[in-house]
């Protein structure tokens, strides 16, 4: 895949004027340059808003070893990749678009930041070029992809890493009024970061909530997920609490979900997925792309799934936990469950996605799958009708997804068509740090290191 260049479009320079008569207007002091590595965790730099404003354009020499990064740190053996920036500088260049005040820090704003070689290309292993990538191939085939991720999160006490709460009651009024106060800061600091929240879900056991987004078009979806993960993490530190996005963090209580919504449109706006004549509403379109993500859902779980907790979500799991890749019309069971409620509100939500998924891979991941199914025009499988995780309802020989980490390397290493489709320098890289994950796991079961998953996971996602 060939590098894209980053050029200074025309409206930079009044969008950084923009920005400098806001850094004057609300005292901002310092500008946090922020960047999504491999793990959707957000990394950087802080710098002075006289500096940024200097050299915005040009952008800012950092470590690119950060990109991948384990969450507790170190850096996976790298001898085999493309680049090794273990020792080389990066330049990132501010995405002037994405630049927020932080609301709750004074004097603090927010950039995102794309890393680049010297000479101003975009690398491609980077996961939000990776989206964007998929984005802009997408947009090639006249289609856009309208989508929100569902993160629930785990509220704990920092000290000891215990729930806010142990009430397991679950989606009853008075759980709310638990944690009012602290929801109701989360709610508004999502919004003042210009998130629109739909709504805010008691997930029913032990301090789990959710903060559902509107959809949003293309790359900002991915950006939203990004923000939205930030600003539940920094708000809950403020109050000595832990959000915690791993995917799994207590074996005997459920899974936190990052289910992927989303719909396609055409160029004009058209909303793709519904049609009245068809069964159960579904448009052409919609059943080629649905196939696509079945085809390639044992690839996908590597990166809705990435780690060793979040592939536990399978083997100890509960009914909102899917087992096998099929489809249901409003089917909780189901990996991809389709909601045909209305012309404008027909789509598909994918649920083999964890809440420690990173944003712009789930993003990047359904549009190549996806996609896969309208060129090829795929043949959609027969629904699911009752329970999908009965093995009255699975087909002779139907992948089951086995919770091992290893299997879903495995999986993607053999799907040519998300690795073509995705890129080989970011396709090694990836596979390079999970196969390394896989080490690690290992050795601690050998080890009998039961502490693994907390410790690796927990504390950082």
């Amino acid at each position: 895949m060939e590098p894209r260049r980053v050029t200074v479009s025309l409206g930079k320079e009044d969008a950084l004027d923009k920005i400098n008569t806001e850094i004057a207007e609300k005292l901002i002091k310092f500008v946090f340059l922020e960047y999504c590595d491999l793990h959707g965790l957000q990394r950087g730099r802080v710098i002075s808003s006289g500096r940024f404003i200097q050299d915005a354009t040009k952008g800012f020499m950092m470590s690119g070893m950060p990109l991948f990064r384990l969450p507790t740190g170190g850096v996976p053996p790298m001898k085999h990749l493309p680049l090794s920036v273990e020792f080389n500088d990066l330049r990132f260049i501010p995405d002037l678009g994405t630049f927020k005040s932080v609301p709750w820090r004074k004097n603090i704003a927010s950039v995102i930041v794309d890393p680049c070689n010297m000479d101003g290309n975009r690398v491609s292993y980077s996961s939000r070029e990776v989206a964007r990538n998929q984005v802009e191939r997408l947009e090639k085939y006249g289609l856009q992809i309208f989508s929100s991720l569902e993160y629930e999160f785990a509220a704990l006490r920092a000290k000891t890493l215990e729930p806010i709460h142990n009430d397991t009651s679950g989606h009853l009024i008075k759980q709310f009024f638990k944690d009012w106060d602290y929801l109701e800061e989360l709610h508004d600091g999502l919004e003042n970061m210009g998130l629109e929240v739909e709504q805010i879900d008691s997930e029913g056991e032990c301090a789990v909530y959710e903060f559902p987004m509107k959809p949003s078009d293309g790359l900002q979806a991915g950006d939203n997920g990004f923000w939205l993960k930030k600003t539940i993490r920094e708000l809950s530190q403020r109050r000595g609490y832990l959000a915690s996005f791993s995917s799994k963090p207590f074996l005997k209580l459920s899974g936190l979900s990052g289910h992927f919504n989303h719909s396609l449109k055409d160029m004009s706006g058209k909303m793709l997925f519904h049609d009245d004549n068809e069964f159960g509403k579904m448009s052409k379109t919609m059943r080629h792309w649905l196939a696509g993500l079945i085809r390639h859902a044992p690839a996908m779980a590597i990166f809705g799934c990435p780690t060793a907790s979040c592939q536990r979500r399978f083997t100890h799991f509960d009914r909102a936990t899917p087992l096998y890749p099929n489809w249901g019309i409003d089917n909780r069971t189901c990996s991809f469950r389709v909601k045909n409620h209305a012309p404008e509100n027909t789509y598909i939500e994918n649920r083999i996605f964890a809440a420690g998924c990173n944003p712009y891979l789930a993003l990047a991941v359904n549009i190549a799958a996806g996609l896969d199914g309208i060129i090829n025009e795929l043949r959609l499988p027969e629904m699911v009708e009752g329970d999908g995780l009965a093995a009255e309802n699975v087909p002779p020989g139907a992948h089951r997804f086995s919770g091992k980490l290893v299997d879903a390397v495995e999986a993607l290493e053999k799907d040519d068509v998300l690795c073509d489709a995705l890129g080989e320098d970011f396709t090694r890289t990836y596979l390079n740090a999970k196969i390394h994950e896989c080490k690690k796991e290992k050795q601690a079961i050998t080890s009998g290191d039961s502490a693994f998953y907390d410790r690796e996971y927990l504390h950082h996602l």
